[in-house]
């Protein structure tokens, strides 16, 4: 096998296949050895955690849930994009109930806070809620994303228990790593 070194490989400047360089049909370029740096706006990595597992409070404060999520950044400034589903069970009564994101880890920061949850009515109520936010990781270290949700005195199960169809995905959470 011969090895080949240069810094820059740059494709003719002029012709039907101008400033490209082209591999041909049938090779690859094998880079598992080394590191591709991608580009501003370029997934880096995702992660994705799903449960059915479930907690319960009807308390007044703030409760961490079982929704929990984890990546280690590549890059200290990249974006790290959540989204998370959980199914909300809330009794009757009035309040709003409030869902946060706090980090551990790389980023130390409640990264995302939800307060309008809200339910009134002639009984429990049950659905299913998407949560989708943004942060800057910060850090090359892990970092550890706990939702936390505050009942505000009503019971509430976040996510919920009910056992109907053996459910293995009552949350799910996916954390992507964008390079900035």
């Amino acid at each position: 096998m011969s090895t080949l070194h240069v810094e820059n490989l740059k494709g003719l400047s002029s012709g039907g296949n101008a400033n490209k360089i082209i591999v041909p049909s049938g090779q690859t370029i094998d880079a598992s050895a080394g590191t591709l740096t991608p580009s501003v706006g370029q997934v880096v990595q995702e992660t994705f955690t799903k449960g059915n597992t479930n907690g319960t409070s009807s308390g007044s404060a703030w409760v961490n849930s079982v929704i929990v999520g984890s990546i280690t950044p590549k890059f200290s400034n990249s974006i790290i994009r959540l989204f998370a589903t959980s199914a909300v069970w809330r009794t009757s009564g009035s309040g709003y109930f409030g869902v946060r994101v706090v980090c551990s880890g790389g980023n130390t920061n409640t990264v995302a806070t939800w307060g309008d949850g809200y339910y009134t009515g002639g009984g429990a109520n049950c659905w299913d809620t998407p949560y989708q936010c943004e942060f800057v990781g910060g850090s090359t270290s892990s970092i550890t994303c706990t939702f936390q949700f505050h009942p505000n005195g009503v019971g509430m199960w976040f996510p919920n228990n009910g056992p109907t169809h053996s459910p293995d995905h009552r949350w799910t959470i996916k954390l992507t790593e964008i390079k900035q």
